[in-house]
């Protein structure tokens, strides 16, 4: 029937011409057919494996750790830092291990501060006997000394007991976690949040390098140093410096005792706490 409408050759080619077509309509119908059922349904797996490398898994260490909050509500101090100690040891890379850090640090600062005189951590003061020279025999730092005793002057009596036992507090200063560490030997004490850090963001590390306390500055709110031995030293603002450029740390944003530039500034009832337990020559490693 085309023949008598087009010539010959325009036959041959509208016949191949709607060849293609259904040949294009079947092929494109089988690719539709075989995405539908295969391609797509593999794709999506691909993306949802995909989704499921970057998604954070759940934190196996949280129910353990909620445990703890658990004990700290209903259980004795010492039942809770046994309990947070356990879950830092057994969880080294939790997100909440720093979490955890904090409560054994304010466990462990008042457990520490409230201890009572016992013939184990205690001395009684003999004749010829001085504040400095029990702080020196018993290598405890004066002023932990003086603000453990309560004492308010240098006079002390023969027979008086004095709480008096050996020290070995270190600071770590954490580059990463931009924290203030408070270790006692090699048992982790405490660790401060800082209010400020040395350095322009993104931080640089410096190499870790470790140097002893050089000086230690106490000054009332009214800019004076407080009395020889006494009380006030705790309540005053600090400034700790040692040989480690531009990171000194204090208290008072506007010491004029403070070494510039730079410096790790703390809250000063931190900074107090520091300031009696870290003697002069303590050492101090910036990591």
């Amino acid at each position: 029937m085309l023949t008598g409408y087009f010539p010959p050759a325009q036959t041959v080619l509208l016949r191949l011409f709607i060849i293609l077509i259904l040949a294009a309509a079947v092929f494109g119908g089988a690719y539709i057919a075989v995405d539908k059922l295969y391609l797509r349904p593999k794709q999506e797996l691909q993306a949802d494996k995909a989704a499921e490398r970057l998604t954070p898994p759940g934190d196996p260490s949280l129910p353990e750790f909620q445990q703890c909050l658990e004990i700290q509500k209903t259980g004795t101090p010492a039942e809770t830092l046994d309990a947070l100690e356990r879950f830092v040891r057994n969880n080294p890379t939790s997100p909440k291990r720093n979490e955890a850090r904090d409560l054994i640090g304010v466990l462990n600062s008042a457990q520490f501060f409230g201890v009572k005189a016992t013939d184990g951590n205690s001395v009684v003061v003999k004749q010829g006997d001085n504040i400095s020279r029990i702080a020196t025999r018993t290598k405890m730092p004066l002023e932990l000394l003086v603000h453990f005793n309560k004492l308010q002057g240098p006079k002390i009596d023969v027979g008086q007991r004095l709480i008096a036992f050996p020290t070995n507090f270190r600071l770590v200063l954490n580059q990463k976690q931009q924290r203030v560490i408070l270790m006692n030997g090699d048992k982790f004490f405490r660790q401060y949040p800082t209010l400020s850090w040395p350095g322009k963001k993104p931080l640089v590390p410096l190499a870790k390098q470790t140097e002893k306390v050089i000086t230690k500055v106490a000054l009332t709110d009214k800019g004076q140093p407080p009395k020889p031995i006494s009380q006030e030293y705790f309540g005053c603002f600090h400034t700790i410096t040692y040989p480690i450029s531009g990171h000194s740390i204090f208290s008072q944003a506007d010491d004029p005792t403070r070494p510039v530039p730079g410096g790790i500034r703390l809250a000063p009832e931190h900074m107090s706490e520091i300031a009696v337990l870290l003697p002069k020559g303590g050492q101090v490693t910036l990591e």
